[in-house]
């Protein structure tokens, strides 16, 4: 009985935590009574309020199965696998009445396939400062300089090609996540989030978030993008145009700035849960945007209409934080995924619909939570190790834990 070991703790944060709390209580109380149609009834609902969260998940492969349903727990322990295959499934014995069946075996198969040491993208420079932090990064064509945001010191460095880091703009208010540029590199735009891993925090200006648009000749800031209550601006992208999308992951909002203002351009709350990258086609017809839990949706430019891309079976929709368009395919970093892997996924002529993927690098040693990415023409970067984990309860940052910062190169050709 593992799973009731797990994670209540990993409920909060969820909508509706108490109705949340109460179905989960109710479903542990049904397992324990033995009445596992009621416990698969409650956890179909828990894994509808919060898709592939860890127990929920691995609750309802249990109650399929104990409710005699084999085909529907195999499929759902699939999808989990996909996700995270460290999870023991094969030791519960809940799951004693298909362990002989050939679709388990070829499940433990595949767990052990995913944890393949894929290898393509190779490390360049690792970064003086190492405390720094970074999130994004942004290479200046024109200056041929390297700029990286700043989650615990607030602030965007400049870099060379030693890894030598130098303060480039120090004004920023909250911890900087995403840096773009529009096409000209007249203007730096800089997502700026106030969270608890930043030096400075409290609870007062806990949610507070910016967009600042700073002139990179001058390095002045031209101007402040705000908005009221409790967001996190994760990651943005400059049309060519210069309008400004910029995904919201507090709240499944995605925002835009147009003609110096700064709107909602699409609530997704009814649709999404944790949106993270996102980036626009070759022509700008389109938006993709992915959602931590959900994989990626598509959004039309002119009509809004959203749709959510379907994926291949042997991949996992989970997890995709940095997300990048580069020849009718989409590149994500996933990192909420075990083991992490970045993967690219081939779209149709029409970009509807997925069609083939290729995992390009996995389960690499160096992997401890990359994040955002740039391209830098056929060449994809990102910083392979952020210290997310190495902050204690309080949010202090223990740096003997970690190395310096090492930026990597993946050469998509």
């Amino acid at each position: 009985m593992q799973k009731f070991r797990l994670f209540i703790l990993l409920l909060i944060g969820i909508s509706g935590f108490a109705q949340t709390k109460v179905l989960y209580d109710q479903s542990v109380e049904a397992y324990k009574n033995k009445d596992y149609l009621l416990f698969l009834k409650l956890t179909k609902q828990l894994d509808s309020i919060r898709p592939m969260h860890p127990t929920f998940t691995y609750n309802l492969a249990s109650a399929y199965v104990l409710s005699g349903k084999k085909e529907e727990a195999l499929l759902v322990l699939k999808r989990m696998v996909l996700a995270n295959n460290a999870i023991a499934f094969e030791e519960d014995t809940d799951f004693e009445s298909i362990k002989n069946e050939k679709e388990f075996k070829d499940l433990l198969e595949l767990k052990a396939s995913q944890s393949k040491i894929i290898e393509n993208s190779v490390e360049k420079i690792s970064l003086s400062e190492k405390d720094l932090h970074p999130e994004g990064l942004l290479y200046l064509q024109k200056q041929r300089l390297w700029l990286a945001s700043s989650i615990r010191n607030k602030k965007v460095v400049s870099f060379d090609k030693n890894g030598k880091c130098s303060d480039w703009f120090t004004e920023c208010p909250y911890s900087v996540f995403a840096l773009k540029t529009d096409s000209d590199e007249k203007y730096l735009w800089v997502a700026c989030s106030a969270i608890p891993e930043m030096e400075g925090f409290s609870k007062e200006i806990g949610g507070k978030s910016e967009i600042l648009k700073i002139e990179i000749a001058t390095k002045k800031l031209v101007k402040r993008y705000t908005v009221n209550g409790n967001h996190v601006f994760g990651d943005l992208i400059v049309a060519k145009n210069n309008d400004v999308y910029i995904s919201d992951s507090a709240e499944p909002i995605l925002y835009k700035i147009e003609k110096e203002n700064l709107i909602v351009w699409k609530d997704l709350r009814k649709e999404a849960f944790n949106l993270q990258g996102i980036a626009l086609n070759k022509n700008e017809s389109k938006l993709f945007v992915a959602d931590y839990l959900k994989g990626i949706m598509s959004i039309d430019i002119k009509s809004q209409k959203e749709n959510w891309l379907e994926f291949p079976e042997e991949t996992s929709k989970k997890g995709i934080d940095g997300l990048v368009f580069y020849k009718n395919s989409l590149i994500a970093i996933q990192n909420g995924v075990v083991p992490i892997r970045i993967v690219r996924y081939k779209l149709d002529e029409t970009e509807a619909k997925i069609i083939d993927f290729k995992v390009l690098d996995n389960n690499r040693k160096e992997f401890d939570e990359p994040a955002l990415v740039t391209l830098v023409k056929n060449k994809m970067y990102f910083f392979a190790n952020s210290p997310w984990k190495f902050y204690d309860k309080d949010f202090q940052l223990d740096i003997s834990k970690f190395e310096n910062p090492k930026l990597f190169e993946l050469d998509l050709q």
